[in-house]
C-alpha cells in the first residue's frame, strides 16, 4: 500500500529487483523472527526460570555457579549480534543486486539474444552471484563463532558443577537424589541457554531487514488532498512560470502556456528538450519545482489525484502491457465488450486482431513481448480512448506506426479530440500540423509557438524539421 502511494520519481531512482527483495525476502525475515520468538521464546523463558528456581531450592550456591557463564555468553551474543546484523545487511543488499540482474535479463531477453549478449550476461551474473556466495560465507563464519564458544562455556560449567556437587554428596551435605535432580534441571536449563544464539541470530537478521524496509517507509507518499475539488474536469490547462529539475539539472524553465478546454496542443522539439516532462506535470506524475500548473483554474495540487488521473488518458512513449489478454490490457477490467471493440477500431488495432491466435483473448506475454512496437502502442492508445478522458495526452504514441496507419488513427481520433483537451507530442510534423496550437521546446524553454503555417513561415526550428521531413518523404517516393 505504501509503495503504491510513492511518487514516480522514487521508482525512477530504484531498481525493481531491489524493491522486490525488500518486499519479499526482508519481510519474510521479519515474519520468521516473530514466528520463532512467539513459538520458542516464551517456552524457553518459562523453562529457564522454573529450572533455575528448582535448582536454587536444591542448592543455591551450585545454582549461582551454573549462572556464572551467563554474563560472558551475553557479551559474546551482543558482539556477534552486531557483526551478524552488518553481515545480513550486506547479504540482503547483494541478493537485491542478483534479483535485479535476473529481472533485467528476463525483461530484456529479446535484446540479450538479438545482440548475442548471453556470454557477457552470464559472466556479469556469475560475478554478482560469486559475491553473494562470498558474503554468505563470511556471515556463516561469524555465526559459527558463537555456538562452539557457548557450548564450551556450558561444558566447563557442567564439569565444575559435577565435581563440586560430587564432593558435596561425598561430604553428605547434599543427597545423591537431590544432586541427580539438580543435574536434570541444569540440563533442562541449558537448552534455553543454547537457544539464545539462535534467537540473537534471527533477531539481528530481522533488524537488518527492518532497516531496509524502513528506508522505503521513510519516503513520503505523494501529497494528496482529501475533500478537495472533485467537480468534473473540463480540461482547461495553464502553466505559470512552471519549472522542473531532475538530478539538479533544469529540464523545464519558466513555462508559460494556456491550453483552452477542448483544444489540441502539439509539442515538438529536439530529443531531451523537455516534451515528456511537460506532459507528466498535468496528471501529477511529477510535480513542478517552481511555478504552478492549473487545471480549470485550480492548482493541480488542490485536485485529488484520483480525480485528475481519472480525467486523463495518458499514452506514454514506452507502452507498458501486462501479461494478460489484449482485452484486459485495453479495458483494464472497466468496460464492456462493445467499448473494447470500438477502442481497438479507433486505435487501428482491430485490423491486426485476426493475426493473433485468439484475437482479443490472446495473451500478450510479459510486457507485451509477443506484440510488435506498433501493436503495443496501438493497444496503449485504445486503453486511453476507452476511458473517455477529458484530457488526452499522447506522448510520441505514434512513433512506432507507419505514416498510413498514423493518418488512420488521427482520422478516427478527430471526433474524440474535438470535445477533449489533447496534447500531442511528436517528432513527425505530419502528426501535429493540424493542431490548434503548436509549441516548440528547446533546452526546456518554449522558443516558438503558433499554427503550422505560422511556424513554417517563421523559419526556425519547426520549419527546419518540416523541410527535412518533407525532403525525406520525397526521397522515399523516388
Amino acid at each position: 500500500r505504501h509503495l503504491a502511494r510513492l511518487p514516480l520519481s522514487f521508482f525512477q531512482a530504484q531498481r525493481g529487483g531491489d524493491l522486490m527483495a525488500r518486499a519479499t525476502n526482508d519481510v519474510e525475515a521479519i515474519q520468521r523472527f516473530f514466528y520463532f520468538a512467539y513459538r520458542l521464546s516464551l517456552q524457553a523463558v518459562l523453562s529457564f526460570v522454573i529450572s533455575l528456581v528448582l535448582m536454587c531450592i536444591i542448592d543455591w550456591q551450585l545454582a549461582l555457579l551454573a549462572l556464572a557463564p551467563m554474563p560472558v555468553m551475553a557479551f559474546c551474543a551482543r558482539w556477534v549480534g552486531q557483526k551478524v546484523r552488518v553481515g545480513y545487511r550486506r547479504v540482503q543488499e547483494q541478493f537485491a543486486a542478483v534479483s535485479s540482474k535476473i529481472q533485467e535479463n528476463l525483461t530484456g531477453m529479446r535484446m540479450v539474444k538479438a545482440f548475442a549478449m548471453r556470454p557477457l550476461e552470464i559472466v556479469d551474473f556469475g560475478i554478482l552471484n560469486e559475491e553473494y556466495v562470498t558474503r554468505n560465507r563470511h556471515l556463516i563464519k561469524i555465526r559459527s563463532l558463537y555456538y562452539p564458544f557457548t557450548f564450551l562455556l556450558s561444558g566447563v560449567s557442567m564439569i565444575v558443577i559435577l565435581w563440586l556437587g560430587g564432593l558435596r554428596v561425598i561430604e553428605g551435605s547434599l543427597s545423591l537424589g537431590a544432586f541427580v535432580a539438580f543435574n536434570a534441571y541444569l540440563l533442562r536449563m541449558s537448552r534455553p541457554m543454547s537457544m539464545l544464539g539462535r534467537i540473537v541470530d534471527e533477531y539481528q537478521r530481522a533488524v537488518a531487514s527492518l532497516r531496509r524496509i524502513e528506508e522505503v517507509l521513510k519516503v513520503s507518499p505523494q501529497p494528496d488532498v482529501v475533500g478537495g475539488a472533485t467537480d468534473g474536469i473540463r480540461g482547461e490547462i495553464e502553466f505559470r512560470n512552471a519549472s522542473f529539475s531532475y538530478n539538479g539539472q533544469r529540464v523545464l524553465k519558466d513555462i508559460n502556456l494556456r491550453i483552452p478546454a477542448g483544444s489540441t496542443l502539439a509539442v515538438v522539439g529536439r530529443v531531451g528538450s523537455g516534451k515528456s516532462t511537460l506532459a507528466r506535470l498535468i496528471p501529477r506524475l511529477i510535480q513542478a519545482d517552481d511555478g504552478r500548473v492549473l487545471v480549470d483554474g485550480k492548482p493541480v495540487e488542490d485536485i485529488p489525484l484520483q480525480t485528475i488521473r481519472d480525467a486523463t488518458g495518458y499514452v506514454p512513449q514506452d507502452a507498458f502491457l501486462f501479461s494478460d489478454t489484449i482485452r484486459e490490457n485495453v479495458a483494464l477490467g472497466t468496460r464492456a465488450e462493445g467499448d473494447v471493440v470500438r477502442a481497438t477500431e479507433i486505435s487501428q488495432l482491430a485490423p491486426d486482431l485476426h493475426l493473433f491466435p485468439d484475437e482479443l483473448e490472446t495473451i500478450v506475454g510479459e510486457r507485451g513481448v509477443t506484440l510488435s512496437g506498433g501493436q503495443k502502442q496501438r493497444t496503449a492508445i485504445a486503453r486511453a480512448v476507452i476511458r473517455e478522458p477529458q484530457i488526452l495526452i499522447m506522448d510520441d504514441a505514434l512513433a512506432s506506426v507507419d505514416t498510413r496507419t498514423e493518418e488512420e488513427i488521427l482520422k478516427h481520433l478527430r471526433d474524440i479530440m474535438a470535445s477533449r483537451t489533447t496534447i500531442l507530442i511528436a517528432h513527425r510534423i505530419s502528426t501535429v500540423k493540424d493542431a490548434d496550437h503548436i509549441i516548440v521546446l528547446d533546452e526546456g524553454r518554449i522558443v516558438e509557438q503558433g499554427s503550422h503555417d505560422e511556424l513554417v513561415e517563421y523559419d526556425g526550428i519547426y520549419a527546419d524539421m518540416f523541410r527535412r521531413q518533407h525532403l525525406a518523404r520525397e526521397l522515399e517516393i523516388l
